[in-house]
């Protein structure tokens, strides 16, 4: 696993060539797209998945001065920044007050493990290092993918799932992959990962960012974007809330770039970082972790992730 140029407007899209549809009917769509966003559950696609451009960082740093293991034991709750809007990593469905998902119940199980309380904050690709940094959260478990330059700013738990990421275009798009996109007007999210892949692999692509998945794939949708790009899971789910509202979308590409997603902590606060791994590990060992994953993907990815476990002992 949060600058905009000014961009030409376009007419909406149907999801058939040749046709459109009035304002108002899609006006009407997009809002059922961002309920179904919210509320569904992403499914996510098998395949090959290349591993390109998103490093791995499963050995972390350690370091002195920052220790929120003891006041999160003090006051009993440990504070988690998670997505309320990514389903089923982190979001809040119609109806409720909480947030549910992959990542809720596995810190909820970590936090379980640590014998403190959770407490879930809401937290973006754009807020979600300053959240940590300023002490308003004290671990990031927000679809974030560990990269060797996140590394630098912050420290990173053993890896818990891995995602690549690809394209989804409206159904009557000729895009096919990413060497098709000089030109070509691509919707993200403002500080995720996938912005700087992109500008790698396409360089001659524009960028247009916002602040959710849902808005971004309203862009596509409207045709004010011609592809919004993130990894197979959000995409898939974002498919899903679209055919749901009757709009033709499709995930295409091949793996653009692969990338595990881990925690993050303060840098040097070791202690925390250590106990988390050691709740990640026993959960692993255990079947805690499998019993989740199954949960939230076993019916489209049955083999679930294998968190690294250490070897016990002195």
């Amino acid at each position: 696993m949060t600058s905009s140029p000014a961009r030409r407007p376009r007419g909406p899209r149907s999801s058939c060539a040749g046709s459109r549809i009035s304002d108002e009917e899609v006006s009407v769509r997009m809002k059922r797209v961002v309920c179904l966003a919210l509320a569904l559950l992403l499914l996510t696609a098998c395949g090959d998945r290349p591993r390109a451009g998103l490093a791995p960082v499963a050995g972390t740093k350690g370091g002195t001065g920052v220790n929120s293991l003891e006041k999160i034991r003090k006051r009993g709750e440990i504070v988690f920044g998670v997505k309320f809007d990514t389903p089923p990593f982190g979001s809040i469905g119609q109806g409720r007050t909480e947030p549910e998902g992959f990542e809720i119940d596995l810190v909820t199980e970590v936090a379980k493990r640590l014998k403190v309380r959770p407490k879930f904050v809401e937290v973006n690709p754009k807020n979600r290092v300053a959240n940590l940094d300023s002490g308003k959260i004290d671990v990031i478990t927000a679809t974030m993918i560990a990269t060797r330059a996140r590394d630098k700013a912050i420290d990173f738990s053993e890896p818990y799932f891995e995602d690549d990421q690809r394209l989804m275009v409206r159904g009557d798009s000729k895009i096919t992959s990413v060497d098709q996109l000089d030109g070509k007007t691509v919707a993200l999210v403002q500080g995720s990962t996938e912005e700087s892949v992109l500008r790698e692999k396409a360089p001659g692509a524009k960028i247009l960012s916002f602040q959710s998945w849902p808005t971004a794939l309203q862009s596509l949708l409207r045709g004010d974007a011609d592809a919004v790009t993130t990894t197979v899971g959000i995409l898939t789910g974002l498919k899903s809330a679209a055919d749901e509202a009757g709009v033709k979308v499709k995930i295409v590409s091949p793996g653009i770039a692969q990338g595990p997603l881990a925690m993050g902590f303060r840098q040097g606060d070791a202690a925390l970082r250590d106990e988390v791994n050691a709740a990640l590990m026993s959960m692993a060992e255990d079947g805690s972790y499998d019993r989740i994953y199954a949960k939230w993907w076993g019916e489209v990815l049955p083999e679930p992730y294998k968190i690294r476990v250490l070897p016990s002992g002195s």
